[in-house]
């Protein structure tokens, strides 16, 4: 009776943490579509999205804390808690940086962009990629494709590269639009740094599965 109240509370947590993880995704991709459509109601949605990850990451902290405390898991069961309490953290953590996108929407209300948007939603969609392979694996209890995640990963960091590239090619050439560069500038900056929690996210599972540590740069 102890094990089946044990593992009902750890599947409760699974599953409010890939509802977590699939909010982070709708947050990404609202916050970019409503930069480039300039959608100031999409990017109040993104606010409120972040909001409601602050609410689903502490119910799971408080949950795992609960069963630590009252069901003594044991070793992979403790792996588990462990690895969901980083992983609904890091799924938080970028659904900051998607209202920090948001806001710079709000910025971008009656300015014109720079150049057509074209690889800050590349950028985006790779990493919905990401998180689907990381919710995928911690639905299915499996390792994620490791080598794929960083593939990602450093697909994102190139095309940050390049995006930071053409922007300071427009500081230089015209100073009066460094502060309009910025806002740009930060936005790739954000999603670069997204893709980098995507892929240690995936080390997270891997651990929590394995009981192996694997290291992404």
């Amino acid at each position: 009776m102890a094990r089946k109240a044990l593992e009902e509370g750890l599947n409760e947590i699974r599953n409010n943490t890939i509802k977590l993880g699939e909010l982070t995704k709708e947050a990404i991709i609202k916050s970019v579509e409503s930069l480039k459509n300039r959608d100031i109601a999409m990017a109040e949605e993104v606010m409120g999205l972040e909001e409601k990850s602050d609410i689903i990451n502490l119910e799971i902290d408080e949950d795992t804390l609960r069963i630590t405390a009252l069901q003594q898991p044991v070793a992979k069961d403790l792996r588990f808690i462990s690895a969901m309490i980083k992983i609904s953290d890091n799924f938080e953590r970028i659904c900051d940086l998607a209202e920090k996108i948001a806001h710079i929407t709000i910025k971008y209300k009656e300015k014109k962009f720079l150049k057509p948007l074209i690889d800050i939603p590349r950028m985006a969609l790779v990493i919905t990629e990401m998180i689907d392979i990381d919710l995928e694996a911690i639905e299915n209890n499996t390792s994620p494709s490791v080598d794929k995640l960083i593939e990602k990963d450093d697909l994102i960091d190139n095309l940050y590269i390049q995006i930071y590239n053409e922007l300071i090619s427009f500081m230089i050439r015209d100073p009066k639009k460094i502060d309009d560069a910025t806002d740009l500038l930060f936005v790739a900056r954000h999603l670069e740094r997204i893709g980098d929690i995507a892929a240690k996210t995936g080390a997270q599972i891997v651990y929590m599965v394995e009981g192996k540590r694997v290291w992404i740069k």
